[in-house]
């Protein structure tokens, strides 16, 4: 058995194609542009940068990239006022032990010329690329995320660490989620990529719809969002509208959370009780077994709302910093004991 040259040079051919960098049609960028091509399983995508331009990206996600790019560590997505050492090393004690604080995050940049970089969304994960430019277009707010879900981003994409309210709590399961909105320029597409487990679905709720996810499924959502815990063995309330959960009604009740919409009042009680509900839901979510409680999402605003749900999903998240690994130690010995939670 042997090859003739045609197989020789369809063998080449195929060979080519399947180079991740490979693309029918050359793209000439400006400075200060940038493409994000998703690969065909969409396990990773190739960035594409002018000269003289440059994105974030999550450590350790980068693969390979063209000479004349570089990378800066330590880079923060947002601006940052001047502050006094105090407020510095305040912000450093969040980031270290909660996971809050500046985001820092690599910066990979161009230099005179064309170049691309291959960055993969690890193993067994998928890319969603998702434009936040049409997403304030259609009045949604900001994107609520969970950090490790964060794969990539435009440079005109500010990302924020904010603390979980009772409600954000209910589906991050950690004390902080990441913020991205786009910069004031709303020409420029704004993009962000997420990683998620095997498939990642977008779903648009209305004004006064709502869903049900399993917990550890959803890694995004729009601010509007109003989430609340809820048994399995209870029904959705299909036949009214779900209004503004006020805690403190019983046992149940007590899962679920407030509004999204922050309270405008910033007195110290009015913090004090949104922490202690949202200490409450993190710790009831902490002792759950899997399948006992689910997610239940509502628009309760007047404009759409996004939901970005992964198929598949990986151990008990917990958050970042100290106090995450302490929760994600905290929930194994719970899972592993298979503790009741006397319903």
């Amino acid at each position: 058995m042997y090859m003739t040259p045609i197989d020789f040079i369809d063998f080449g051919l195929r060979t080519f194609m399947r180079n991740p960098f490979f693309t029918p049609e050359r793209i000439s960028l400006q400075q200060g542009e940038c493409d994000f091509r998703l690969l065909d399983a969409r396990e990773g995508l190739v960035v594409r940068l002018g000269p003289k331009t440059s994105f974030f990206d999550r450590p350790s996600r980068s693969v390979c990239r063209w000479p004349g790019t570089r990378t800066i560590p330590r880079q923060t997505p947002h601006h940052v006022p001047k502050r006094s050492w105090i407020a510095n090393e305040f912000a450093t004690i969040l980031y270290v032990c909660f996971g809050g604080g500046d985001v820092k995050l690599n910066r990979i940049a161009a230099s005179e010329k064309q170049g691309e970089i291959l960055l993969t969304a690890g193993e067994g994960n998928v890319v969603e690329k998702i434009d936040l430019t049409k997403l304030a277009r259609d009045n949604s707010p900001p994107l609520l995320f969970l950090q490790p879900a964060y794969l990539c981003s435009s440079s005109n994409v500010a990302i924020r660490s904010v603390p979980c309210d009772a409600s954000t709590m209910s589906w991050a399961r950690a004390p902080y989620v990441y913020q991205a909105h786009p910069t004031d320029d709303m020409s420029t597409p704004a993009i962000l990529c997420l990683a998620g487990k095997t498939l990642i679905w977008r779903e648009r709720i209305e004004p006064g719809e709502s869903r049900d996810y399993a917990l550890g499924n959803v890694i995004a959502a729009t601010a509007n969002i109003v989430s609340k815990l809820r048994p399995t063995s209870q029904a959705h309330p299909e036949d009214r509208r779900v209004a503004v959960i006020q805690l403190g009604h019983s046992r149940t009740n007590g899962l679920v959370s407030a509004s999204t919409e922050r309270s405008r009042n910033n007195s110290l009680r009015m913090r004090l009780r949104e922490f202690a509900a949202a200490t409450k839901i993190l710790f009831e979510s902490i002792r759950a077994r899997e399948g006992f409680f689910l997610c239940e999402l509502t628009n309760d605003s007047g404009t759409p709302a996004h939901v970005f749900i992964q198929l598949n999903k990986s151990d008990f998240y917990g958050g970042s910093g100290l106090v995450g690994f302490a929760i994600k130690f905290l929930s194994s010995i719970f899972r592993l004991s298979h503790l009741s939670l006397g319903h």
